[in-house]
């Protein structure tokens, strides 16, 4: 039994095929089916081989396209050019799209023009055709952290509620203790205003770099839980919040590489587009 050989330029037109089945995903085709090494019969009851071919329907109408592929080592002779349109002509209805590595003749060009014959080019990608799709090459971060630090909680509590809802008198000391993220405001349903901590994030960042800075945040209706205290939540007037502002500054840049294994190019309009592209992300 004969091992099967891959006829020549079959790589060449596979890689057009991946090519196109991408460029239909990107432009929303997705089910599109882009089949290799078709034969479709002509008007004339010739078969026709088209190496890429697919075909999809807008509003009732079919849409066809036939693509041939030649690896050549020099440009695309006219004749090959009219050879493709014998085949597109006694097919019917059908686009044409000659794809090759090496461009074209000038009566080539100029015969595909009249025929309405796409004609692509597939090599790899020039420096500036990576920079024409670059897009961003850098971004470069400037960024002032406000911080804060040597925060001091002083709470003001409602003495004459002290007195009249614990066993404490004039003059007793109240003590207590906690963590800032442990000791709680509440409102007057014993709904959470915000923990210590969370009121000390709130705190103005500014002045910059200033020491001893003094803020009071009062209250109407608002109370103190205190973790493991014996005491109910106690009622609040106020809470005074000392603390120190500082700023950390930082620079730092995102650079992007974009790399690329194929460019398809179109000889007539001059449309480009990268095959498997995908930008490299560089911190610094």
């Amino acid at each position: 039994m004969e091992s099967a050989v891959a006829k020549p330029g079959t790589s060449f037109e596979l890689l057009t095929k991946a090519i196109y089945e991408e460029i239909l995903s990107t432009d929303g085709y997705e089910t599109v089916s882009v089949e290799h090494d078709v034969k479709v019969l002509g008007r004339s009851g010739q078969l026709h081989q088209i190496d890429v071919y697919w075909e999809f329907k807008i509003a009732g109408l079919t849409h066809r396209v036939a693509v041939e592929c030649k690896e050549y080592s020099n440009t695309v002779s006219v004749g090959k050019v009219r050879d493709f349109y014998g085949a597109l002509e006694d097919i019917g209805n059908i686009h044409g799209v000659f794809v090759t590595t090496q461009g074209y003749q000038s009566g080539a060009i100029t015969y595909a023009e009249h025929k309405n014959i796409s004609l692509k080019v597939v090599s790899e990608p020039s420096q500036e055709d990576i920079d024409n799709h670059q897009g961003i090459k850098e971004i470069h971060f400037n960024i002032n952290a406000l911080c804060i630090s040597n925060v001091e909680f002083i709470p003001e509590f409602d003495n004459e509620w002290l007195i009249k809802n614990t066993e404490l008198k004039k003059g007793d000391t109240l003590e207590y203790s906690g963590m800032s993220n442990e000791l709680k405001v509440l409102d007057v349903s014993y709904n959470l205003i915000g923990t210590l901590h969370d009121l000390g994030n709130k705190l103005s960042r500014t002045p910059e770099n200033t020491r001893g800075l003094v803020h009071k945040q009062e209250f109407t209706e608002a109370f103190l839980f205190i973790p493991r205290s014996k005491y109910p939540p106690i009622k609040l007037k106020s809470i005074i919040f000392k603390y120190d502002t500082y700023t950390i500054s930082t620079k730092s840049e995102m650079r992007f590489k974009l790399l690329a294994e194929a460019v398809l190019k179109d000889i007539i309009t001059g449309e480009t587009h990268l095959y498997k592209k995908q930008a490299l992300q560089d911190d610094v």
